[in-house]
C-alpha cells in the first residue's frame, strides 16, 4: 500500500516585504533586506515534550495567545512557521513575501510572511519573528507549526525524548570525544553530523522533523552501503514543490553516531536533500544535545 507523506523540511531563500502602496496600482511587495533576528528574553526553558507521530513536540503562547503545540525541528533553518489555521486564528496579515525551496535547494515558490510579535515557552521569550506558512496533515493535523533551530543558536539545547523534556539555557558542551559527542558542520543552514555505517562514514542532516523514516540517503549513496536484500516501494514524500517515490532497503551493518548504536535496520532512498537525513525515528532512546556556538552534539541515550 502506498504511503504519502510531507516531508517538512523548507528553506527560505528570500524575504520581501513589507506591504507599500503603489499610486494607481494598489498594494505591492518591495523587497527588502531580511529581517533581523528575534530579541531573546530570558535565559532557560525546561518544558514538557511531547511526541506526535514521533515529532518532539512543545506548547508555546503566540502574541499571548495560547497555548499552541509546535514541532521542534532541528532541520528547520531559521525560527518559527506557522500553519494557515494557525495564521487565520491570530487574524496575522501578510506583511512581503519569501521563496521557499525544498530541501535540496531548489524548485523555488512563493508565500507569504507574517509578523509575530512574541512567542513564549518556559521561561524563554522572543520579540519580532518573521514567520511563514506551513502545511501539516495527517499525523500531524494537530501541531500548529514549527520552531527551528534558529530560536536555540546561543543556547544549548537538550531534546531528551524517553523523558519527554526539552531544556534550553547557557552552556556548552565540551570537546568531540570520539564517542557521543561530534563535530558538526551546517550545511544550506542544516546541522550535518558524521554518522558510521558499517566500517564508512557519511555526513547526515539531523533533523528531528523528519518523522517518515529514521534513515535517508541519497539514491546515489545505496549501492555503497552494506545492504541485503532487495529494495520495496514503501511510499511517496510531498515537499513544498515535488513528489517523490520512495524505496527502502534492509542494512547489513550497524548505524552509529560516535560509539552510540542508532535502531536503524533499514534505509530509505532517494534524500530529498543531496545529504543523508537521519530523523527522530532513530533518535527515540535517546537525548539530543545542540551546542551551536561550537558546533557539536551529544547523541546518548537517556539517562
Amino acid at each position: 500500500m502506498k504511503i504519502s507523506t510531507i516531508i517538512a523540511c523548507i528553506s527560505i531563500a528570500l524575504l520581501t516585504g513589507p506591504l507599500a502602496a503603489q499610486q494607481g496600482s494598489g498594494p505591492r511587495m518591495v523587497r527588502r533586506a531580511p529581517s533581523p533576528p528575534p530579541q531573546r528574553t530570558g535565559e532557560r526553558a525546561d518544558v514538557e515534550m511531547r511526541l506526535v507521530n514521533g515529532m518532539p513536540t512543545i506548547a508555546a503562547r503566540v502574541n499571548g495567545r495560547g497555548p499552541y503545540r509546535f514541532g521542534v525541528d532541528t532541520g528547520a533553518p531559521g525560527y518559527l512557521r506557522v500553519t494557515p489555521a494557525l495564521a487565520a486564528a491570530l487574524a496575522l496579515q501578510p506583511v512581503g513575501e519569501a521563496l521557499a525551496a525544498d530541501p535540496s535547494g531548489g524548485n523555488p515558490v512563493p508565500i507569504p510572511v507574517y509578523r509575530i510579535d512574541t512567542l513564549t515557552f518556559g521561561a524563554l521569550g522572543y520579540a519580532g519573528i518573521s514567520t511563514t506558512p506551513i502545511t501539516l496533515s495527517g499525523p500531524l493535523a494537530g501541531v500548529d507549526g514549527i520552531i527551528g533551530i534558529g530560536f536555540f543558536e546561543q543556547l544549548l539545547v537538550t531534546i531528551d525524548y524517553p523523558r519527554g523534556r526539552l531544556t534550553a539555557g547557557p552552556g556548552a558542551l565540551p570537546a568531540a570525544n570520539g564517542a557521543d559527542i561530534l563535530d558538526f558542520t551546517v550545511e544550506r543552514g542544516l546541522i550535518t553530523i558524521p554518522l558510521r555505517i558499517g566500517e564508512t562514514e557519511h555526513r547526515v542532516h539531523l533533523d528531528t522533523g523528519n518523522t517518515r523514516h529514521a534513515f535517508f540517503m541519497p539514491a546515489a549513496a545505496i549501492p555503497g552501503l552494506p545492504t541485503r536484500g532487495a529494495a520495496r516501494d514503501i511510499g511517496v514524500a510531498r515537499t513544498v514543490s515535488r513528489e517523490v517515490s520512495l524505496q527502502e532497503i534492509d542494512l547489513a551493518a550497524p548505524v552509529r553516531a560516535g560509539t552510540t548504536l542508532l535502531p536503524v535496520t533499514a534505509v530509505a532512498f532517494p534524500a530529498v536533500a543531496a545529504a543523508g537525513n537521519i530523523g527522530s525515528l532513530a533518535l527515540r532512546d535517546m537525548a539530543v544535545t545542540v551546542d551551536q556556538v561550537n558546533r557539536r552534539a551529544r547523541i546518548a541515550p537517556s539517562r
